[in-house]
């Protein structure tokens, strides 16, 4: 990304990047008041395409601990290298054992100012008069003056004592990890799938699920696991912006914002002006999940085919002339996008 990097430590040295190092390279680096940053700084920049602001991904160290001072220098993890969980990092668990003795504060904060703001044209665009940079950096500093624990329900949510996470796409120790901030910090009961209580949706990919397009119909956080370690690191619940995975999913930052600004429950009108639909009993995935999906979105559902002009799913009986016989790909594919696609490429007849 244009840097150099220098294997010893010198006078142009302006970053180093800290991860389980040396004690003696965090006092040089201190001393010499270079900027300290953990390998998530680098990843961050990397996706982002622009220098980050090193406050948001300080390194960490602990030079009381006796452990660490005797402990070797260790290059980075490479990138395969297993994920760290409580109990195979001692550091880790160090920090959930404190999080667990600490109360969680009464208070909570929701803050007023946001760098998104909404055109009817372009969609979702960042505010030119504060990048999210700045803000971010801005949210960090005061809870670290204030002392305060973020609501969970970050910028645009408010609280509401029916709130829920899901996790999805992760892998047994990634979810024991989760349960453990969860259980540390407060705020959220775990769910198994996306319901109308829930608000956050943590992914430990960028696998399209089907609670990936449930929170997206519902309007939920959208999260990349990453948002789960930093809460972490900071011992209490950080900003969610920078971990939505809006890249991967951009309807779901869209309907998140639609979701705050609706008066009363959320209602996507996706598919309102579509016939009324019937899924077939062998849909992949299951006909409940695609009715609620095509429900959320605004769509409506009938029980026998007589009634439908658009059959979801593989039907080989009789129905109405004229009426339409589409893959499930056609409901997913067009939630994802937000967009309703045209049916030629999906028509199963």
């Amino acid at each position: 990304m244009g840097a150099q990097v220098s294997k010893t430590f010198n006078k142009r040295v302006t970053h180093v990047v800290f991860g389980n190092g040396h004690p003696a390279t965090w006092r040089r680096a201190k001393k010499s008041d270079v900027k300290l940053v953990s390998v998530l700084w680098v990843g961050r920049c990397y996706d982002d395409g622009v220098r980050v602001d090193e406050e948001l991904y300080p390194a960490l160290n602990d030079e009381s601990n006796p452990v660490l001072q005797r402990k070797r220098h260790r290059c980075m993890q490479p990138k395969d290298s297993p994920v760290r969980t409580p109990e195979n990092d001692w550091r880790m668990r160090k920090k959930l054992d404190k999080m667990m003795k600490e109360h969680a504060p009464k208070q909570l904060f929701v803050p007023d100012v946001s760098p998104i703001i909404i055109d009817q044209e372009n969609g979702i665009i960042y505010s030119p008069s504060l990048k999210r940079s700045d803000y971010m950096a801005e949210r960090l500093k005061d809870m670290k003056e204030k002392r305060e624990n973020l609501s969970p329900t970050g910028t645009f949510s408010i609280y509401c004592a029916k709130r829920t996470l899901v996790m999805t796409s992760m892998p047994t120790e990634k979810q024991h990890l989760v349960g453990q901030v969860v259980k540390a910090l407060g705020g959220f009961s775990i769910v198994d799938q996306v319901c109308e209580s829930t608000t956050h949706v943590v992914s430990g990919s960028h696998r399209r699920t089907l609670n990936i397009l449930l929170g997206i119909a519902r309007g939920c956080w959208i999260l990349s696991f990453e948002w789960i370690m930093w809460c972490l690191e900071q011992r209490q619940w950080i900003p969610e912006e920078p971990y939505e995975l809006s890249d991967q999913f951009p309807a779901a930052q869209i309907c998140r914002l639609q979701r705050h600004l609706s008066a009363g429950e959320h209602q996507q009108d996706l598919f309102q002006d579509q016939p009324a639909m019937f899924v077939s009993q062998h849909s992949q995935p299951p006909t409940q999940s695609l009715v609620e999906l095509i429900q959320l979105c605004g769509g409506t559902v009938c029980k026998t085919v007589r009634q439908a002009g658009i059959c979801i799913g593989k039907y080989n009986g009789r129905r109405p002339v004229g009426s339409k016989i589409l893959s499930e790909q056609w409901v997913l594919d067009s939630i994802t996008h937000l967009k309703q696609l045209p049916y030629d490429n999906y028509n199963l007849e």
